[in-house]
């Protein structure tokens, strides 16, 4: 068995938690790991597409044939910008992280206000899970029951203007992923109107 692991989000961890990759984990799992990550997350360079892989050499170079032929490579100011942003200072992760766990806090507080819902606390990334078993099977306002995820957040997205992405999309019902990645009054604002919305199913 394969080991492919995204660590996408090892610089986005909050409450002291230590990033580790499962090869250091789990030093004999070595060979048969294929570890991907990229600018995206920690550098906020999404859409710039910077990516890269570190595993048996063998398999790296059947990866850069296989991509050699099949795509083209990033312009070369991505390049250079990856370069720049994997080289340079990495200070500022630091204080990013610190405003990333203030959001993540605040979403969390005022999501678990919600009767019906419970936001466990993420250790990494810039998302929040809250499952909302106990809103499932209510009705809208305007008559829809709420019988899905896809139901909930169309309903969030329809009458609270609010987007969310249903938890079936990650295998988890009846849940929504909610990024708080953006500013701490946009985020009020949408947990404020998730709040009203909430209140209104009967």
């Amino acid at each position: 068995v394969w080991i492919f692991a995204d660590d996408m989000y090892e610089h986005i961890v909050y409450d002291g938690f230590r990033f580790a990759t499962i090869a250091e984990v789990c030093p004999e799992l070595y060979e048969r790991t294929l570890t991907v990550n990229g600018c995206s997350k920690a550098y906020a360079m999404t859409g710039w597409r910077i990516g890269y892989a570190g595993g048996a050499s063998w398999l790296i170079k059947a990866i850069a044939k296989l991509q050699s032929q099949s795509t083209s490579n990033p312009c070369s100011i991505a390049q250079a910008a990856a370069t720049a942003a994997l080289n340079g200072p990495q200070d500022f992760l630091a204080d990013r992280n610190a405003a990333f766990q203030v959001r993540r806090d605040m979403v969390v507080s005022m999501l678990n206000e919600v009767d019906g819902m419970r936001c466990p606390l993420p250790e990494g990334a810039f998302y929040v899970y809250p499952t909302f078993a106990g809103l499932i099977g209510k009705t809208t306002p305007s008559g829809r029951v709420i019988d899905t995820d896809e139901a909930f957040v169309g309903y969030l997205l329809d009458d609270a203007k609010v987007a969310a992405v249903q938890g079936a999309a990650f295998g988890l019902s009846p849940a929504m992923r909610i990024s708080y990645a953006t500013s701490d009054a946009l985020l009020r604002e949408a947990c404020t109107r998730i709040q009203t919305a909430c209140a209104a199913l009967r």
